[in-house]
């Protein structure tokens, strides 16, 4: 496999120390030979946003932050037909305690002071590969085109969805989705247009979000530890079925209006075997709780 280095233009704006931030513009520029982007985003703490901006560059990245506490490292390279991107952020262990304390007990506030944007266009698929270990992170994957997407929070509050209400411009292969002491939420799950969702919760909170009924099917594959599993609903009844390992159903919550058809096998009243938008879930419940709720 070749490697070619990919053109790409690095903007440190001249060392523009602004009360201590430093502030960098990367860009990525689309050699007409790329035909898919891996991207990956390591981020040790801060805040960092991904939005869809419109353009011949496949990623613009632009941010601020204190050397003296964090360092940016980007890079590419071209494999073939694939853009291999990558960010990481490093916390560089400089920090005071206090301040550092207040980031993973403040998990929804925003750090100015380490504030990062991603933009994307809508050209090519992208592989989206973010890792978050504190602060806060939206990424709003409206009207591009995302083939899988794995997203890793530690002790940080990850938003996702389809803000602007644009739907994936393509069916995504697997959304898959770590959460460890943090909180992720899924917000207009059914515009990713995701075959499969394979999640797992350790101690922290994933909320699971059907604004509409999605048009195809997909298979949810959900372990929760000590954690917090919520499935908000539609309101209109979309077909369901819930397979759940043993539990203590003290810890398993479900609407008015789901029945058990077999051991440990629940559906809705919009299920049907044959829908061809039928949601499947298979829980592994531990010591959590996992709860469907309606809008």
């Amino acid at each position: 496999m070749r490697n070619i280095f990919v053109w790409f233009v690095l903007f440190i704006l001249p060392e523009t120390i602004f009360l201590g931030q430093t502030k960098k513009h990367f860009e990525v520029k689309d050699p007409q030979s790329c035909q898919k982007i891996e991207f990956t985003l390591n981020a040790s703490s801060g805040t960092c946003a991904i939005r869809t901006r419109y353009g011949k560059m496949p990623i613009s990245i632009m941010g601020n932050h204190n050397e003296e506490f964090v360092s940016a490292d980007f890079g590419q390279n071209y494999q073939g037909e694939v853009l291999h991107a990558w960010l990481n952020l490093k916390d560089n262990g400089k920090e005071n305690f206090g301040s550092k304390l207040g980031k993973i007990f403040g998990t929804k506030s925003i750090d100015n002071d380490n504030y990062w944007n991603v933009y994307f266009t809508n050209h090519q698929p992208y592989r989206l590969d973010l890792t978050y270990g504190v602060g806060k992170a939206y990424v709003d994957l409206s009207d591009i085109a995302v083939e899988n997407c794995r997203i890793k929070s530690g002790n940080a509050y990850v938003e996702v969805g389809y803000l602007s209400n644009v739907p994936n411009q393509m069916v995504m292969d697997s959304l898959i989705i770590d959460v460890d002491l943090g909180d992720i939420e899924i917000k207009r799950l059914n515009l990713a247009k995701a075959k499969n969702v394979l999640a797992k919760v350790g101690f922290g909170t994933l909320s699971l979000n059907f604004e509409e009924i999605p048009e195809k099917a997909c298979d949810i594959w959900a372990s929760v530890g000590a954690g917090s599993l919520v499935v908000h609903l539609p309101e209109n009844e979309m077909p369901v079925i819930i397979h759940m390992k043993q539990t203590n159903y003290r810890k398993f919550k479900m609407p008015v209006g789901f029945k058990e058809i077999s051991d440990n096998t629940f559906v809705n009243q919009g299920y049907s075997v044959n829908a061809k938008n039928l949601q499947t879930f298979n829980i592994d419940l531990s010591m959590g709780s996992v709860e469907f709720r309606n809008k």
